[in-house]
């Protein structure tokens, strides 16, 4: 997955659920029109729909919304995930070791203690 590519939906995602909060239709906001709305059909059981209508109802916002943002916010989080690992290959313990010995060797402060047993 190229990340560079995945970070715009991911974030295109989330202005749209933030509209769609906001009462406002993301097609209204974009002059260029370049993000859409589709339509999906889910299966869901009683009882998973009946908590869904209670905690959008909680929330006061409607079904669509409340499956837009928790869909953007997985997504979201599955993108962060695959950015942060992406990151960490990156890195390398020699330079890890080599922040760590740029900081002092010194008692922190008492309020920074950590409490004693």
């Amino acid at each position: 997955m190229q990340l560079g590519l995945a970070m715009p939906a991911v974030l295109a995602s989330l202005r749209s659920a933030a509209y769609h909060l906001k009462g406002k239709s993301p097609r209204n906001h974009f002059s260029n029109g370049s993000i859409g709305m589709s339509n999906l059909s889910v299966q869901l059981t009683d009882s998973l729909y009946k908590s869904l209508q209670e905690l959008a109802k909680q929330d006061g916002i409607s079904i669509d919304q409340f499956v837009a943002t928790a869909v953007a916010k997985k997504i979201a989080a599955l993108t962060t995930e695959i950015y942060l690992g992406e990151l960490a290959k990156r890195g390398s313990r020699e330079k890890y070791d080599a922040v760590l010995a740029k900081v002092p060797h010194i008692e922190p402060e008492s309020y920074n203690r950590l409490p004693t047993a």
